[in-house]
């Protein structure tokens, strides 16, 4: 330790090693307990942690097993399973009656013509020499019944035998299998159904490929591969409907359609539905069309419709956040490229786009191969002007509002400052805050700033930086108008603007200064959450009435663009409706049960084909609830919640054991290894003993046995108890579970989906609304176990404060923080134990000194023989 010179005793004749040692083991006392205090932070620290473990494992535990999983358990049966089968999932509910099948789904197929060609012929010798590309584009019917919207690409090589290219087919998602033997090709779709409207197998790509291999595409752009994918038809509960699988789902059932049967009493009715519905989708896209129309004239008013937005509406837009910022048509087309596009921006870029008035001819330049055909579209027509101003813009949003407050006193003083790009960053922050004479919140925002970043807004002139900062202050404004919503404006009438600039927010309670002025004004401000105050009270009467009109505009857009997406949803209903009812039609025909033809048309009841038709009874598929297993995995959970309220129990009662204080490091020099670990357990006995986190925890638990779900339909079992599931009478069980295994039976057998609800409930929420007398009433209606698992994640939130996670820095939860100021103690004394271990070692040092000098003087003094 440290320079001091040691003598050990040599004159004096004392053991001053051992002195010293004897010394500053009373000195390092206290030292030792702020040792074992620091033991004791990080023992309790881990057994917080430990218990945050057993929270997560029992919350995965739940989650695993009774949520993700179904929590009821069900069997199916089926009248006839030759025709019908089901399962039943925990979900399935009442009586499924499968009146009949017409028709079974399958899948398209094409097979083409005879080719010159066998397995190990090469793709040369089939295609030739010239084919112009060495790839084809599929998109195929999926799982859904839907094409596919992105074709799947298949390369090839001429090289490749006609097995390899099948091979690579088959190895593909293109959602198709291919064989090829006997010199024909045939591909077929993976999934079952019929696209209405689509061919279910497209050939994006590659049609002279297929043509090679004697295939014959159709359709008007000649890409159509295979259009002959059936549906499953079939009648169920009286309602005609169809599938693109014979298997699928259905009131918690999973229905497997195995045969036909009553085919032509469900031809009839699911013709006479698809005419039904066809006139049900006419009817609605008429009126559809007219609720379009007269948004789109409320909006556009004459204006041009196929522009996105209206001139009224960017000058409203500019009006009410400034000319500064790009309008709602300008962002439109920067978005489409994107800020990195606009910040690299070359002047031969700008030169390939200005005054172009095609795709073609922007394509041309070829400096734009990485963008799409719409990207290219929406720079026609753009100005050099408009392209610089997007520029400075994308240039701009790597600040953002952090500018806002750049005045033109703190833009002249930041065009002063002295700024060197080849300083550290930490540097020239440190000189930001020392040199640099501007507001803190521009200081702050100037720290913020990366190194390029910087360096850039240095270099940047002053007209630049003014723009910037009127851009932050457009964005400001953009930020508040948007906590507050469309709504919120929209719906201010004239006077009650006038009113809110009245209202003094710097006073507590703001709006209830206004509740006998004007109460649905007060009704209107009296919800608004702490930020959106600050935002509406940091407006002027010429932002609010600004804000206004811009949110007249949003809000009749808005209003147009809903009305178009159902106007295009109820097109695509009557397209749909059209085809099902030609094919409805057409197997109606081929039944011999039509008469008439077209939309007239009906089903003749009075042909011999429909009196004739060989009858069978309905399927009927039902499900009983397999009490056993709920039983089983009821029992299994009450275990393993008893397990963990035992264990948290445990940790709470523990008494500390004081006998066993934390070891210090000379006392474990004493001692062999297994003693240590014995005498550690010991100590670290009673850390969470009584501890409030645990204690909270295991009382919301207990709680939740006892609270009621307003959401049960069944007032029977709306609670735990009420199925026989209580806690433990003997107080020193701490809470864990009992189950009346009789009563919980019974609760099944008679309501099982009463029971399910108590503890799943999916739809339930934490403060949901019910009607109770005529009475609107906030209650929690999710269930038990939505509820307990809130409890543990709370519990272990409160654990992360206390105790933190191995991820996380000591100083971002409280005993972390007693451990850095405990540290930090430690350091000192160690310093000071230091320093008096040095003076001890001087004193003994002049002390060796004095001895030796005194015994020099006595030898001179001694006679000498």
């Amino acid at each position: 330790m440290g320079s001091t010179l040691r003598i050990g005793g040599l004159a004096s004749g004392l053991d001053i090693d051992e002195l010293v040692e004897k010394l500053m083991f009373a000195e390092r006392a206290p030292l030792d307990k702020l040792e074992q205090q620091k033991q004791t932070y990080e023992w309790t620290r881990d057994a917080y942690r430990n218990v945050y473990t057993q929270l997560t494992t029992f919350d995965t535990y739940i989650a695993d097993n009774l949520v993700l999983k179904s929590f009821l358990t069900k069997t199916s049966t089926s009248s006839n399973s030759s025709l019908v089968d089901a399962t039943a999932t925990g979900s399935a509910s009442g009586t499924l009656t499968i009146e009949g099948v017409s028709q079974l789904a399958e899948a398209a197929r094409a097979t083409g013509s005879q080719v010159n060609a066998i397995g190990t012929t090469k793709l040369r010798d089939l295609l030739g020499e010239n084919i112009s590309q060495n790839y084809i584009e599929i998109r195929a019917i999926q799982k859904d019944g839907t094409i596919a919207s992105t074709a799947t690409k298949i390369e090839f090589t001429l090289d490749m035998t006609v097995d390899d290219f099948v091979n690579k087919i088959n190895k593909s998602n293109a959602g198709v299998s291919a064989i090829f033997e006997n010199g024909r090709m045939s591909i077929t779709a993976k999934n079952t159904g019929d696209v209405k409207g689509s061919a279910e197998i497209v050939v994006e790509s590659g049609q002279e490929i297929f043509q090679k291999f004697g295939f014959t595409l159709s359709g008007t752009d000649s890409k159509e591969l295979a259009n002959n994918g059936k549906n499953a038809i079939f009648q169920v509960n009286g309602i005609a409907t169809e599938r693109s699988s014979n298997t699928f789902s259905i009131n918690g059932y999973n229905v497997t359609l195995k045969s036909t049967f009553n085919s032509i009493q469900t031809i009839a009715e699911k013709f006479n539905a698809a005419k039904a519905e066809l006139n049900n989708a006419r009817v609605n896209k008429n009126d559809k069309e007219q609720l379009y129309i007269d948004a789109q004239n409320s909006y556009y008013n004459g204006a041009d419709t196929t522009k996105s937005y209206t001139a009224i509406h960017n000058t409203a837009y500019l009006n009410a956040f400034g000319n500064d910022t790009l309008s709602l048509s300008e962002q439109e087309v920067f978005n489409k490229l994107g800020s990195s596009f606009w910040k690299t921006i070359t002047d031969a870029e700008i030169n390939a786009i200005v005054g172009k008035t095609s795709v073609e001819e922007i394509k041309d330049s070829g400096l734009f191969d990485k963008l799409t055909d719409k990207q290219i579209e929406a720079l026609i027509g753009l100005d050099e002007a408009t392209i610089n101003k997007f520029t400075e813009h994308a240039k701009y949003q790597v600040y953002g509002t952090k500018l806002k407050d750049f005045d033109a006193n703190t833009i002249t003083k930041i065009k002063s400052f002295s700024y060197d790009s080849d300083e550290e960053l930490e540097d020239i922050r440190k000189r930001i805050d020392e040199e640099l004479d501007v507001s803190d919140e521009v200081k702050t925002a100037l720290k913020s700033l990366s190194k390029e970043d910087l360096t850039n807004l240095f270099a940047a002139s002053e007209d630049t930086l003014s723009l910037y900062q009127r851009k932050a202050q457009a964005d400001d404004l953009k930020s508040k108008y948007n906590a507050l919503g469309d709504s919120f404006f929209n719906d201010l009438e004239n006077d009650e603007i006038t009113t809110i600039i009245t209202i003094d927010f710097s006073q507590e309670d703001a709006i209830s200064s206004i509740k006998d002025i004007d109460e649905d004004l007060y009704n209107k401000l009296k919800n608004l959450s702490p930020s959106q105050v600050t935002a509406l009270a940091s407006l002027s009467e010429d932002n609010l009435n600004k804000f206004k009109s811009l949110a007249e505009q949003n809000i009749s857009r808005s209003d147009y663009l809903k009305a178009k997406s159902e106007y295009e949803a109820a097109e695509t209903r009557l397209t749909n409706a059209q085809n099902t009812f030609n094919t409805a039609l057409a197997d109606a025909k081929n039944a011999n049960i039509i008469l008439g033809d077209g939309e007239n048309a009906t089903i003749d009841t009075n042909s011999d084909a429909y009196k004739n038709a060989l009858t069978s009874d309905s399927v009927k598929i039902t499900s009983t609830t397999n009490v056993d297993d709920i039983v089983s995995k009821i029992k299994d959970f009450v275990k393993t919640y008893n397990g963990l309220i035992t264990q948290l129990n445990t940790l709470l009662k523990e008494k500390k054991n004081r006998d066993f204080p934390p070891l210090t490091d000379a006392q474990k020099k004493e001692m062999d290894d297994d003693e240590i670990e014995k005498w550690e357990a010991k100590a670290k006995t009673g850390l969470l003993r009584n501890d409030s986190i645990l204690q909270s925890a295991l009382s919301s638990m207990r709680a939740l046995v006892y609270e009621a779900n307003p959401a049960v339909s069944n007032s029977k079992y709306n609670t735990l108890y009420s199925i026989g599931i209580t806690t433990s009478n003997s107080y020193t069980d701490g809470g864990t579970l009992t189950i009346d295994e009789n009563k919980l039976r019974a609760a099944l057998e008679d309501d099982p989906d009463a029971v399910a609800a108590l503890f799943t409930n999916a739809a339930g929420k934490k403060d949901d609304t019910i009607i109770v007398n005529n009475e609107e009433k906030k209650v929690d209606t999710r269930g038990y176990l939505t509820k307990l698992r809130e409890v543990l994640s709370n519990t272990k939130i409160k654990i992360e404060k206390k105790a933190g996670r191995s991820t996380m820095t000591e100083n971002s939860y409280s005993l972390g923080k007693s451990l850095i100021e405990i540290k930090e103690r430690i350091d000192v004394w160690k310093k000071k134990l230091e320093s008096i271990e040095n003076r001890y070692w001087k004193q003994f040092t002049a002390l060796e000194t004095a001895v030796s000098k005194y015994n020099s003087n006595a030898s001179f003094f001694t006679p000498q023989n």
